[in-house]
């Protein structure tokens, strides 16, 4: 009876983490944004040969700062990238396909992940955005197959995004109460909502830099506009506490994105870069604050620090006779499969005790199409003597496990288990519920 009493509580124990650490950890990324994203001001316009010109003023708590230049590869395109928190979260950007995203901060609004999407958090969708989509249609596409996490539990600030492509198709888009809300042909963007006035915006310079800007933008149809003039609109708008000023201009030439980059500092200094030169000199960053350029390696390791998955499971449901739990160690290796180590926890309830036995072994694991995960594990009982030829298991998973940025996923999957034994296999099924952790 000790036996099955232990099992039964240990078992519960790995119940209540599942559960909880689906609850804390999610619950913990609605705190990640400080409130550090303030009055930024976005504004676009379309010269009569085609050409766009785009640039946003950064209104931050600090001029500190990274300017990427990311070329192409793998298959993702090369991207301009402007950042305070790493280079997975920039607050705006623009790829060689020449489709630009940025993002100003919004009021409070609630918004719940679905932890069965693949999860971003609100900057990481930025780089995704960047490194994957040709325009603005294609942007559009990927917010919808996504659920972004938002720093909301403790009234931090959110983020509505602005996009706009080398055709002169713009958006804005936003997330409010649950819901993603569209808005096509916007020129302009501050840090109100467009598609929800009954919110008020917790700035209270929003509306007016919006009305101001507007106009500027407006009585400029028809007229030539450059880089340059893109900056003294945005001048006209500034705040205190704006640390830098951006424009790009972008031509579509033979359907190629022709990109100049023009920046501004707190110091009033203003550096132009050609984003086609800067990116055939290879991965590069500048210091956003003195545009000195800065030695990559020691920043670039950050962005290579999540290489463990932790996974712990149990099993669920009338499958099998006997339950399972599972503890896992995987590396996440750049090219797949995953490979780690696995203990299982086999347990076996009978009318008088409960036997237990624990296999060792190793697992491979491919993540499918961002939603699935296939896996093989070969496990060895160890409980037999040495003199004997070890008895091996296999098994076969089937799941969900969305493709989270964020370090929790969440795990449901279907695993068959061949045993082998002294006389004939044993195929068992256990239906599993658990928790993923990165680090």
């Amino acid at each position: 009876m000790k036996n099955i009493f232990h099992y039964r509580f240990e078992n519960t124990l790995i119940k209540a983490f599942n559960i909880l650490s689906m609850f804390f950890i999610i619950s913990t990324f609605y705190t990640f944004f400080t409130s550090s994203l303030f009055a930024c001001t976005i504004v676009y316009h379309k010269n009569p040969d085609g050409t766009i010109v785009v640039g946003k003023n950064s209104d931050l708590d600090s001029p500190q700062g990274l300017l990427w230049f990311i070329p192409p590869s793998g298959g993702k395109h090369g991207m301009v990238l402007l950042e305070q928190l790493g280079v997975d979260m920039p607050y705006e950007g623009i790829n060689t396909s020449g489709l630009y995203v940025a993002i100003t901060a919004v009021p409070f609004s609630w918004n719940i992940p679905n932890i069965l999407r693949p999860t971003r958090i609100s900057l990481q969708i930025v780089r995704e955005i960047l490194e994957s989509s040709n325009d603005v249609h294609s942007a559009i596409e990927l917010f919808r197959k996504r659920s972004i996490v938002f720093g909301t539990l403790f009234g931090n600030p959110m983020v509505h995004y602005f996009l706009a492509d080398k055709f002169g198709n713009t958006a804005v888009v936003e997330f409010v109460n649950n819901q993603l809300h569209v808005i096509e042909g916007e020129n302009v963007l501050t840090n109100h909502y467009l598609s929800a006035d009954y919110i008020k915006p917790d700035n209270p310079t929003s509306l007016s830099r919006y009305k101001k800007a507007k106009a500027l933008i407006e009585n400029s149809k028809g007229i030539e506009l450059t880089p340059m003039d893109i900056l003294s609109i945005l001048e006209s708008v500034k705040q205190t506490s704006t640390v830098w000023n951006t424009a790009f201009a972008v031509r579509n030439v033979s359907n190629k994105a022709i990109v100049e980059f023009y920046i501004k500092n707190a110091n009033d200094d203003v550096r132009v870069f050609n984003v086609k030169t800067e990116l055939e000199k290879g991965m590069h960053l500048y210091n956003l604050e003195t545009f000195e350029e800065v030695d990559k390696d020691s920043i670039a390791l950050a962005d290579n620090m999540r290489r463990f998955l932790v996974k712990i499971s149990n099993s669920y449901g009338p499958l099998s006779s006997s339950s399972m739990a599972t503890f896992s160690l995987l590396v996440n290796n750049a090219g797949y499969p995953r490979i780690g180590v696995e203990c299982i926890v086999l347990n076996q309830l009978t009318e008088d005790n409960s036997q237990t036995n624990l296999y060792p072994g190793i697992n491979f694991d491919y993540h499918l199409l961002e939603q699935f995960n296939l896996a093989i594990g070969i496990f060895l009982n160890p409980t037999k003597p040495l003199i004997k030829l070890p008895i091996f298991s296999i098994t076969f998973d089937i799941g969900i496990e969305p493709d989270n940025w964020i370090p929790y996923r969440p795990l449901l999957f279907l695993r068959s288990m061949l045993k082998f034994t002294e006389n004939n296999p044993e195929l068992s099924f256990y239906l599993m519920f658990g928790s993923g952790l990165r680090f």
